[in-house]
């Protein structure tokens, strides 16, 4: 019973609340690039997982949170190659 309650005592931590925000950041950032530059880049890199490997690769020269915005960034990336290869629809199937 120790055990969870220290999970718990996890939840209220504002580090772990933190972490958690750092890397919605790192996922959504993919999403707000795109919509910024969307239209500029060739097409053949203006896909939805080369925008999360960017952030990726950019969170790490963040200055805070490079460890929690590049893990938004490879969330996304896995998220949307999923999509793509029909992974995610599979698993949503699967649970139905």
């Amino acid at each position: 019973m120790e055990e969870m309650a220290d999970a718990f005592d996890n939840l209220v931590e504002f580090d772990m609340w933190e972490q958690v925000v750092g890397t919605l950041a790192g996922f959504f950032a993919p999403t707000v690039l795109q919509n910024l530059v969307g239209g500029v880049v060739p097409d053949a890199v203006d896909e939805p997982e080369a925008y999360g490997l960017a952030v990726m690769a950019g969170g790490q020269f963040a200055p805070a949170y490079e460890n929690e915005l590049s893990m938004g960034g490879g969330l996304y990336t896995a998220d949307k190659a999923a999509e793509r290869f029909g992974v995610k629809s599979t698993i949503v199937e699967a649970g139905a």
